[in-house]
């Protein structure tokens, strides 16, 4: 079978343009969000004893996330750490979480950053990553690993959920 030039310029392009946009979410690190995030008092935060806040451990291995359900309230602050036990890299992606919470540090292979705002975790084969956040709106997200979101219609779902649960008054 011969590729006519019309097609085969059109299959590249689509190819080029896939690539370019697949890597604007494959990082070494974490992905910063263009949209705007939660947002926690900085007075607030400097009294949290960060020792002393549950921590929530996400494990992968062989491509699965274990637990696949995270449970928080909303107003504590956590430390999620999200190993990779596996040989290859994994993206731990959850925009609508990362926009309803607020992230005060990530800390990926070691190197720690700021950031208050995320969309995504790129975990290298055998690294850890450390979030400090304090879960700001109540809600349930979802989560899951494609590094190509070019190709998102070729998955077959999220791989897991976070739960914030609702804050409840003590009256």
């Amino acid at each position: 079978m011969k590729v006519s030039g019309p097609v085969l310029v059109r299959f590249s392009l689509l190819f080029a343009v896939l690539l370019i946009v697949s890597g604007c979410v494959w990082p070494h690190g974490v992905t910063q969000s263009y949209f705007s995030c939660a947002e926690v008092d900085k007075e607030a935060v400097k009294h949290i004893n960060w020792t002393k806040v549950p921590v929530i451990n996400l494990r992968v291995r062989h491509n699965e996330y274990s637990p696949m359900v995270l449970r928080l309230r909303q107003g504590w602050p956590y430390v999620l750490r999200i190993r990779n036990r596996d040989d290859e890299g994994h993206l731990f992606k959850a925009y609508q979480f990362f926009r309803n919470i607020a992230v005060i540090q990530s800390s990926v292979d070691g190197e720690v950053e700021d950031n208050p705002c995320l969309q995504a975790v790129w975990l290298s084969p055998r690294k850890t990553a450390e979030l400090r956040l304090v879960a700001s709106v109540d809600g349930y997200y979802e989560y899951e690993d494609l590094p190509f979101f070019a190709l998102a219609g070729f998955y077959d779902g999220p791989l897991g959920v976070i739960i914030i649960e609702e804050r409840k008054s003590r009256i």
